[in-house]
């Protein structure tokens, strides 16, 4: 077998060489100046470069490719999620600080307790101890207050620093949400849920304390 290449290799080389040798002989007439840079069909440059590539697949043919051709990689394909010049990905800006956060993502504040409180309308003893945590019948004894009775708006409360409110504080559950009365009050509204503080739910819903609310409003009751 080895010999039958061999065979066929030496006719590939003799047919090239006896072809360039017309050829040869061929580009000792005058040719005209050709006018590219590139050869053109027909040319002796055009023909010798046919030839070349013909002794090599010849060859190629008869003995197998090389083993130390190199392997050409295969072009990568650009992925469909890839950045090009030609489409710039948008760049994320991230949110604004002084954007408003949604109330349900309020957090009630550690408020300090203060040593007296007046009350308003709608407010009740009972309803502050559960506020501020602390036991109605102290702070009404330290007040100089009977412990049962009507007490109007404006009456002094002096609020004990010390204690806790003997039994559940809190009224109704919550976070939730609530809409508004007639007579509503943020101050009302935060007696009817019993622990929680006026100023959370102005803050929590974007509010003045003294705002005047609308009936039919919903609030969000931290």
């Amino acid at each position: 077998m080895s010999q039958k290449r061999s065979v066929y290799l030496l006719i590939a080389v003799l047919f090239v060489i006896a072809l360039s040798a017309c050829v040869r002989s061929a580009s000792r007439a005058p040719q005209a100046t050709p006018t590219s840079e590139f050869p053109l069909p027909g040319s002796t440059e055009d023909v010798l470069g046919q030839l070349s590539a013909f002794a090599t697949q010849t060859a190629m043919a008869i003995s197998g490719p090389s083993a130390t051709q190199e392997p050409v990689e295969p072009t990568t394909a650009l992925s469909p999620e890839a950045p090009t010049a030609e489409s710039p990905q948008p760049t994320a800006v991230p949110p604004s600080a002084s954007e408003p956060q949604p109330a349900s993502q309020y957090t009630p504040k550690q408020r300090p307790i203060p040593k007296s409180y007046t009350l308003r309308k709608g407010e009740h003893p009972y309803c502050i101890a559960r506020r501020f945590d602390v036991n109605p019948i102290t702070m009404l004894q330290l007040s100089g207050l009977p412990t049962s009775g009507t007490y109007p708006p404006g009456t002094v409360l002096k609020i004990p620093q010390s204690g806790s409110f003997p039994g559940a504080r809190s009224l109704k559950k919550h976070p939730t949400t609530y809409t508004v009365q007639s007579g509503d009050t943020l101050f009302t509204i935060a007696c009817q849920f019993g622990d929680v503080w006026p100023e959370d739910i102005a803050e929590a819903n974007g509010l003045k304390l003294n705002a005047n609310l609308k009936v039919g409003q919903e609030l969000y009751i931290p």
